[in-house]
């Protein structure tokens, strides 16, 4: 009897730990899902955004004290002029090219920023280590991290919230307009450039904040951007390319099998087992699991 108590104890504390680390792989897929929406372009740089939003929570903690979570509107703020300038100033000159274009340019931009980040910081380990790191509270068997707990949360109503701008601002429906069918939009009077300057903007935000929630329980380096661009492409695979409720269904869904697999196989594994799940959404349903995602 007690050791079925452990089992589903066990089961049950997987289950957990992976929705909490799905809800930040869905805010910031999101963002990536986004882009690739309306720009039609796989943001090979999305990583660096992150690793962006999580210096910028690193540093303002470090020397300035400032809570992690209070920092939250400094990192998006800094992610999003980031990520408008590049759009401005070079993704503008690709966006309606050839997708190998895209793909070289935001490579180009990936090495860029990663090496600038290194040459910057160094090649060091950090993280943000707070009063209540290490604190949490259990539900029974299952224990549940404060950080995590909080992240999810944020995570949560973020994605949300881009769902709400979407269908119901009008700047959202202006996004949705040119990613829909470009030259209607622009027959009615939609001034295409600006759709994409906010759309980058408003992608780059988001995943700045989620490289702010990244800080608060994982480790920080400079090269850490692509790992989190695989993980991204995964998760939109998954939920259907541009489809953002699709990013929150992929999000918990990946995380909720890379901490299986964990727990009753080994942590190195996470990453075979992602990358073999998505092979197979690539062949069986290309649209994501949802059925409305865009198909190249």
């Amino acid at each position: 009897m007690e050791g079925e108590k452990a089992v589903v104890a066990l089961f049950l504390q997987a289950l957990v730990t992976g929705l909490l680390m799905g809800g930040v792989y869905a805010v910031y897929s999101s963002g990536f899902s986004l882009i690739f929406g309306v720009m039609n372009i796989v943001n090979i740089f999305h990583g660096e955004l992150i690793m962006i939003g999580a210096f910028t929570t690193y540093w303002l903690f470090t020397l300035y004290h400032v809570d992690p979570f209070l920092t939250l509107p400094v990192s998006i703020l800094s992610a999003s002029l980031l990520g408008y300038a590049i759009q401005r100033l070079l993704i503008n000159r690709v966006v309606e090219a050839p997708p190998m274009m895209s793909y070289l340019c935001t490579f180009g931009i990936h090495l860029i920023l990663a090496n600038l980040a290194l040459l910057a910081w160094s090649a060091d380990f950090r993280t943000v280590t707070t009063s209540y790191s290490g604190k949490g509270f259990s539900i029974g068997p299952i224990t549940v991290p404060l950080a995590r707990l909080a992240t999810f949360t944020i995570a949560i109503v973020t994605t949300f919230a881009i769902y709400w701008f979407l269908e119901k601002n009008r700047h959202g429906k202006a996004i949705r307009a040119a990613s829909q069918d470009k030259e209607m939009a622009r027959l009615v009077g939609i001034d295409i450039r600006k759709v994409y300057a906010l759309t980058f903007a408003l992608g780059a935000g988001i995943t700045g904040m989620a490289g702010g929630l990244i800080s608060t329980y994982f480790v920080i380096y400079p090269q850490m951007g692509l790992p989190y661009t695989i993980i991204a492409f995964c998760v939109v695979v998954l939920g259907g390319m541009g489809y953002i409720p699709g990013a929150l269904i992929g999000g918990l869904l990946l995380g909720i099998i890379q901490s299986l697999t964990a727990t009753y196989l080994t942590s190195g594994l996470s990453v075979a087992i992602t990358f073999i799940l998505l092979f197979v959404i690539l062949i069986l349903k290309p649209q994501g699991i949802m059925g409305r995602g865009a198909v190249e």
